[in-house]
């Protein structure tokens, strides 16, 4: 059994955690008897793209797993966030091209939207890291990008959450991608949910990424500076969510994990 890692006055804040979602364009249209068959697809090659990716303790033993319906939640020890970001999604694009090229002209395309954020996490699981990672994977923002993955015949479309991007990318944290691999934008679900972002396809230059709305006022320039959330509501009393400062806490964690 793990230790819990929830604190004894629920107002501290307890660990941080690499969460990931990931669900399938067009499920809800599959024919309910092929639906079981279509997620075993897509289960099958998320098993082998998690082991490709050095993940393979962490898909068969996560902190946290849990259904969405036509998707999966999965929340890791922070220090493997990097890897749900680089080679995870070029190795799941790899696999989803395979399984394209040698299908059956009946049995449909798969093409999924994935998601990564890191947050604090209690040991009930529930809170807005949760609540948010889900929204960043039904944003308009997601839905924006695979259509340009459809469109360049790529198979997944991710999404990262600026808090994501700051201590992954940012910091350097990846092997192969880069900050201009990304398209800054505004990930938003029904004018009530509106946080930045940060979107990419696999073997798509960020240039292409263009058809996705860029955050409000940056155009294709990619941004350096901390950037302001634009939810009112979500914000502390008196104060304005300072990503710049989050991103360096973040780092510290991630470097506090790994050290101990």
């Amino acid at each position: 059994m793990r230790e819990s890692t929830t604190p004894q006055d629920p107002r501290d804040i307890p660990d941080y955690r690499a969460l990931f979602v990931i669900d399938m364009k067009g499920y809800s249209a599959v024919q309910s008897w092929r639906m079981t068959d279509y997620w075993g697809d897509l289960e099958g090659m998320l098993a082998t793209a998690f082991v490709q990716s050095g993940l393979g303790s962490e898909w068969h033993d996560p902190l946290y797993r849990d259904s969405t319906g036509d998707g999966l939640i999965l929340a890791l020890p922070l220090a493997k966030a990097r890897l749900l970001v680089d080679p995870l999604a070029e190795n799941l694009h790899r696999l989803l091209a395979d399984h394209d090229r040698e299908r059956l002209a009946s049995v449909p395309s798969i093409r999924v939207r994935m998601s990564v954020h890191v947050g604090p996490l209690p040991d009930s699981h529930r809170g807005d890291p949760i609540n948010d990672l889900c929204r960043f994977v039904a944003s308009d923002a997601a839905r924006d990008t695979v259509k340009v993955a459809e469109k360049h015949r790529a198979f997944v479309a991710m999404v990262l959450s600026y808090e994501a991007y700051q201590v992954i990318v940012r910091a350097g944290r990846t092997e192969r991608l880069r900050a201009e691999d990304f398209r800054l934008t505004r990930a938003s679900v029904d004018e009530k949910f509106a946080e930045p972002a940060w979107v990419h396809v696999p073997r798509v230059n960020g240039e292409l990424l263009e058809a996705v709305d860029p955050w409000p006022g940056v155009g294709a320039k990619r941004v350096e500076e901390p950037v302001k959330s634009p939810c009112a509501s979500d914000q502390p009393a008196g104060g304005v969510r300072n990503f710049g400062a989050i991103g360096s806490y973040l780092e510290q964690a991630h470097d506090f994990t790994i050290n101990n």
